[in-house]
């Protein structure tokens, strides 16, 4: 018996051979094929070869296909599809979709990003699973390794060419009190904001927004160059506690514009524009570069940037 040794069939063979059995003649293949004559009568010996088989014989009326060519046509167009189906891009069908994504970020992006986001995804592919984790140290490199799928954070990667970012928006700063605040009484100068204890939100025991990879916060570098100080009396890890705390002492916490006025909603505080130029910082998501072409990935990140460009 014949043997074929499948590591030296050329693919393109057998879509000669499907074209050369359905037109029982070599010009007529050559041309729906757009090769020379000469060509495709090679093509055809090296499958003659392969198959050990004549495939196409001369008869007064033209080529007749032999027994074993008839028998190769029956599969030779199934096989032919099921190679075209395993190499064409899926098909992402948003409702029938299904799984899970892991997302590291802080309170702020489930705060401030995650609702809309995830109302949405409820009506458009509801049977995806969310499941949210903290931004910790070794975060960008649980995305590297694969424990994270995406990350909502401020901090783009850094010296890595196989990590992703994204800018989502850019984010402000505002400074919160609970509305009967005496510093609300006055013209709020830089000297009111440092004669009043302050709050501090911090992730894993670092400042939040310390761009810099600073073991200070923004607000603390930016003031340090002016040569003051504040006092942080409270150091907290969430945003949503801290706002509560907030609403019931005489703490100053300066935060992220967004999540400020959404706790503004709910809260007993006030909001007002810190007397110091902080600037602004990019919140950004960031994943993989393995996940660049994953279907429901894309649909996922491109739905996360239409929904918080409406923030």
């Amino acid at each position: 018996m014949h043997e074929i040794n499948t590591k030296e069939i050329d693919l393109n063979l057998l879509v000669i051979l499907k074209t050369l059995l359905e037109e029982s003649n070599v010009t007529k293949a050559s041309e729906k094929l757009h090769l020379s004559q000469s060509a495709t009568s090679h093509a055809l010996k090296r499958l003659r070869k392969m198959f050990n088989d004549p495939l196409l014989v001369r008869s007064p009326t033209g080529m007749i296909a032999t027994p074993r060519a008839l028998a190769l046509r029956e599969s030779l167009e199934s096989i032919l599809l099921n190679i075209e189906i395993l190499i064409q891009e899926p098909e992402f069908i948003p409702e029938k979709a299904q799984g899970r994504i892991r997302i590291a970020t802080s309170d702020y992006a489930t705060t401030v990003i995650l609702p809309p986001v995830l109302k949405e995804l409820a009506q458009k592919s509801p049977n995806i699973d969310i499941e949210c984790y903290g931004w910790y140290n070794d975060t960008f490199e649980r995305i590297k390794n694969g424990e994270i799928d995406l990350g909502l954070g401020v901090l783009a990667p850094y010296n890595t060419d196989d990590l992703r970012s994204e800018t989502l928006f850019s984010e402000s700063y505002v400074s919160i009190v609970r509305k009967t605040h005496p510093i609300l009484q006055e013209n709020i100068t830089l000297d009111a904001y440092l004669n009043w204890p302050h709050a501090l939100i911090t992730i894993t025991g670092s400042p939040i927004l310390s761009i810099k990879n600073s073991s200070q916060s923004h607000v603390d570098r930016l003031l340090e160059e002016l040569g003051v100080k504040r006092r942080v009396m409270l150091k907290l890890p969430h945003f949503l506690s801290a706002a509560l705390i907030i609403s019931e002492t005489d703490l100053i916490l300066t935060l992220p514009r967004r999540i400020a006025l959404l706790f503004a909603n709910f809260t007993n505080i006030s909001l007002f524009n810190p007397p110091i130029a902080l600037g602004e910082y990019n919140y950004m998501q960031i994943w993989h570069q393995r996940c660049d072409h994953v279907p429901f990935q894309i649909w996922l990140r491109n739905l996360i940037k239409t929904e918080t460009e409406k923030i």
